[in-house]
């Protein structure tokens, strides 16, 4: 069976075969895959969520993980960083990874060993770049290389960068029902959870709905803050300037103390990004290095790149001379 074939039946298998509807439910603990009515699935574990379809075939499950591309970029025009740009680059650590701005040699975007990470990674360039070259090197063989270049007519200058590394869970893998458990091609097995007693599975359908969101299928764009933290909220509540090109909640007076602590989390100010696809994908044997890299991070090396975008605010002083504290006699 192709994979193409496998995914049409995927999408039509609750109307016709009833084992979908018989054997949906969640098999396993802390770790596990959860079978869906629908021909959907969930392979999830410790800060791992990965959806795909599955098809019967015979007494065995195919399962075809959502992958994502090896690179994702979301771009917007930031009028407050002019001439300059800013990028956000999430995920470059997992893996030995490059970026090139025009027709400079590219470079690494950390150094090699890096550890103790302090995320978000913002670089300021500056300049905004006609194109960028994103580069990564595959994990069997480093001088395997994969190059996705962008063009940037529109002339974006406040990017967000996603490198997503290959991982086994994003594998097409196989099962075999045996009674009420399920056993993985590579031995695992994940023994199913009564329905009646599986108090998390509401919550997971919640999490399948926000994944199958049509917000989140048909407009591929990402709401983040100044600090690259996203939301999906509801714009209705924010209105738009023009001249600023940024969503402000019709909130945005109300918890002010809070945000001053809590700045990551502030969705009060958000800015839309849009999907840049690639002109071109190919792979490569070699690239033209420059020294050095973008981040550098080392624990206990006080050089590591630490992000400063956070608005340090001063304590508020009394006014006037400090009091005079006297200590009692004891006697």
């Amino acid at each position: 069976m192709t994979i193409c074939a496998a995914l049409v039946l995927a999408t039509t298998a609750q109307a016709q075969n009833p084992r979908y509807k018989q054997h949906a439910g969640r098999y396993g603990g802390n770790s596990g895959i959860c079978l869906f009515e629908d021909g959907k699935f969930m392979l999830y574990g410790y800060a791992t969520a990965v959806f795909g379809q599955y098809v019967f075939e015979k007494d065995y499950l195919l399962f075809y993980p959502d992958k994502p591309p090896a690179f994702m970029v979301y771009a917007h025009k930031n009028p407050t960083l002019h001439d300059s740009s800013r990028i956000n680059f999430v995920n470059f650590q997992d893996g030995k990874t490059w970026v090139q701005f025009n027709k400079t040699p590219a470079q690494r975007v950390f150094n090699d060993d890096a550890n103790c990470f302090d995320a978000p990674f913002v670089y300021q360039h500056p300049t905004t770049p006609q194109e960028f070259t994103l580069v990564a090197a595959s994990d069997e063989d480093e001088k395997q290389l994969i190059s996705w270049q962008y063009n940037n007519s529109m002339g974006y200058n406040d990017f967000v960068f996603i490198y997503n590394k290959p991982k086994r869970e994003y594998e097409h893998f196989s099962a075999r029902l045996e009674k009420d458990a399920l056993k993985t091609d590579n031995g695992q097995g994940y023994t199913k959870v009564p329905a009646n007693d599986d108090n998390d599975w509401k919550e997971i359908l919640e999490w399948k709905n926000q994944y199958l969101a049509p917000a989140a299928t048909e407009k591929d764009i990402v709401l983040a803050n100044k600090h690259y933290n996203t939301f999906n909220p509801d714009l209705k509540l924010y209105h738009y300037d023009s001249k600023t090109a940024l969503y402000t909640s019709k909130n945005a007076a109300d918890n002010e103390d809070y945000f001053r602590d809590n700045q990551y989390r502030d969705d009060r100010y958000l800015r839309m990004y849009e999907n840049l696809t690639p002109h071109q994908q190919s792979k490569a044997t070699s690239i033209q290095s420059a020294a050095g890299s973008i981040f550098f991070t080392a624990c206990g090396n006080e050089k590591s790149y630490h992000y400063n975008g956070f608005i340090k605010y001063k304590e508020d002083k009394p006014e006037g001379p400090l009091p005079i504290t006297t200590v009692p006699n004891v006697a």
